[in-house]
């Protein structure tokens, strides 16, 4: 759901400890310094070196994992990422990400092909199982890069501290400045679909969380004002 500045995304679950946000997007409009840094300037210049040829950014978000948040079952970026077929990632660990608060599970070696996949746009039961799975945990401030046909899951928060990753998506500059693009087929999306049981925070399936009611975020909103 929109509820920020400027059209921010901002995604909420529900946990034990009652309703929590878990991802905020859309957030150059609102945020110049934050343009400056995955926009432009190194984070920019190692993503062209990576695809071979000049990059421009296609999304960005925050994923909050807050202490109790839910994981995101296995799946490739690739089937969320319409428009074009190769994207670059680049996630920024805000907080130190360890295998008990969920880091990154990745599958080395498979990016040459979307998988096949369930019917929520993540991979098959049977495939996921026939994988390595290797946990990448890494410390804060430290990038972790990856393609978006590379398979990769995370598990619950189950320690008692939050964390926080910023997440930069890159695409060739020769197939277009798609950003703009992808984020008005997103919005026009979710504002058609029907609420259901998961909170949903990507145009697959992917995340485990509990969706909380929009008295229950209302309320939690509310709470957070006034403080």
């Amino acid at each position: 759901m929109a509820d920020g500045e400027c059209g921010v995304l901002q995604h909420y679950e529900r946990t034990n400890e009652g309703v929590r946000i878990c991802r905020s997007e859309h957030l150059l409009e609102v945020d110049d310094e934050l343009r400056e840094i995955i926009a432009g300037g190194e984070i920019l210049d190692i993503a062209s070196q990576l695809l071979g040829e000049l990059a421009v950014l296609y999304k960005e978000k925050v994923n909050y994992k807050m202490a109790g948040g839910a994981g995101f079952s296995a799946h490739q970026d690739a089937p969320a990422y319409p428009f074009v077929e190769s994207h670059l990632s680049c996630m920024i660990a805000i907080d130190d990400a360890t295998e008990s608060n969920g880091c990154l599970e990745v599958v080395r070696g498979m990016h040459a092909e979307v998988l096949p996949m369930d019917e929520d746009g993540c991979i098959r039961d049977d495939v996921v199982d026939s994988m390595q799975w290797v946990p990448v945990p890494i410390r804060a401030g430290d990038l972790l890069w990856f393609h978006s046909r590379a398979p990769h899951r995370s598990a619950p928060n189950r320690s008692n501290a939050d964390r926080r990753a910023l997440f930069c998506t890159y695409n060739a500059a020769a197939e277009g400045d798609l950003r703009s693009r992808y984020y008005a087929e997103k919005f026009e999306r979710f504002a058609e679909a029907s609420e259901g049981e998961r909170t949903r925070v990507s145009l697959i399936g992917d995340f485990q969380g509990v969706a909380p009611s929009r008295q229950e975020i209302y309320d939690y909103m509310n709470r957070r004002n006034q403080t």
